[in-house]
C-alpha cells in the first residue's frame, strides 16, 4: 500500500515505546471496566475459541511492553502485573488473557484474526465503546463492522483490507479518531438521548500484527473532555467548528451533528 493510501486513513507510524500511553489515573479504569463488565457481560467482553492463542500472545507482549517502557507504574511478580496498588493476573493459562490484562491499562483490546479473504472479530474487551455495540460486531467481518460508515463499502474498504493484509509486526500504527457527545459516559453504547454538557471524545487507535499468531491487535484509548475545557487552547474550538463545517453531510449525521445544531450555533456565536 502507498504512503498517500495510509494518510488517506489517518493512519501514521507508531513508536513501539509508546505502544500503550501511561495512565497515572489506573484505578480509575480498572474500577470502571470490573463495573462495566458486571453490568453488561459478554456484551462487553467475549471471545472465540480460535482466538486464545492470540489472547495469550498479546497479554505477553503487552504485559512485557508496559514492564519494560513503563516501570514508574508497572512490575512484574511471577503470575501478577503489578499497577500502583493492584495486580492482574497475566499468567499463561488464565482463561480469559485478553480481559485480564486490559485491566491493567486505559485501553480496550480488538482482536482481528483472518477467515478467508477478511479479517474477523474474534475476542474483544471494549468497555468504553462510542454508539456501537458489541454483540452486533463480535465474528462479524470488517465490512459489516464499518458497514455504517459513509463511504467504507466504496472507497475505504479495498484500502482497509489491503493494508490489514500487508501489516508488519515491526510496522505498527496509529490513528486518532474525534466526535461530540453529550454527557461524560465512557460506556456510550446507549441508544437513549444523553444528557449534560457537551464532550469531546477522542480514541487514539493502535493496530500490531503479533508475530507469533499473526492475529492484528487493535487498542482503543478514550480521552473525554468537556467542550467548555478547550476554550484554555488558542484556536483550538474555532479550528474543531471549522472541521464540523468541513465534515460531509452524511459523515456528519453518522457523527451526530445533527442532534447538537443547537449546541454548535452558541459556539459559533462565540468562536466562529
Amino acid at each position: 500500500m502507498s504512503n498517500s493510501q495510509v494518510l488517506s486513513m489517518g493512519l501514521a507510524p507508531l513508536d513501539a515505546q509508546r505502544w500503550i500511553e501511561p495512565d497515572a489515573a489506573l484505578p480509575f479504569w480498572h474500577a470502571h471496566k470490573q463495573a462495566v463488565r458486571a453490568r453488561l457481560g459478554s456484551r462487553v467482553c467475549c471471545a472465540t475459541p480460535e482466538s486464545l492463542p492470540a489472547q495469550r500472545e498479546a497479554s505477553t507482549l503487552l504485559a512485557t511492553h508496559l514492564v519494560r517502557d513503563h516501570p514508574d507504574l508497572y512490575r512484574r511478580a511471577g503470575p501478577k502485573l503489578h499497577c500502583g496498588k493492584y495486580a492482574v493476573d497475566v499468567v499463561g493459562e488464565h482463561p480469559e488473557p485478553l480481559w485480564a490484562i486490559s485491566l491493567a491499562m486505559a485501553d480496550d483490546l480488538l482482536l482481528l484474526q483472518p477467515r478467508g479473504d477478511e479479517y474477523v472479530l474474534t475476542a474483544a474487551s471494549l468497555c468504553s465503546p462510542s454508539h456501537w455495540r458489541l454483540e452486533e460486531k463480535f465474528e462479524q467481518p470488517m465490512s459489516t463492522i464499518h458497514g455504517t460508515i459513509p463511504g467504507f463499502t466504496g472507497v475505504l474498504q479495498p484500502r482497509v483490507e489491503r493494508f490489514l493484509q500487508h501489516l508488519q509486526p515491526a510496522r505498527p500504527v496509529e490513528r486518532f479518531n474525534w466526535g461530540l457527545q453529550r454527557g461524560a459516559a465512557l460506556c456510550a453504547r446507549q441508544t437513549e438521548a444523553a444528557e449534560g454538557a457537551l464532550h469531546y471524545r477522542c480514541e487514539r487507535q493502535t493496530l500490531s500484527r503479533l508475530p507469533g499468531t499473526g492475529a492484528i491487535l487493535f487498542t482503543i484509548r478514550v480521552y473525554l473532555s468537556p467542550l467548555s475545557s478547550l476554550s484554555a487552547v488558542p484556536g483550538a474550538l474555532q479550528t474543531l467548528l471549522q472541521a464540523i463545517d468541513a465534515c460531509p453531510p452524511a459523515l456528519a449525521v453518522y457523527k451526530g451533528f445533527d442532534r447538537l445544531q443547537d449546541d454548535l450555533e452558541d459556539l459559533r456565536g462565540t468562536y466562529g
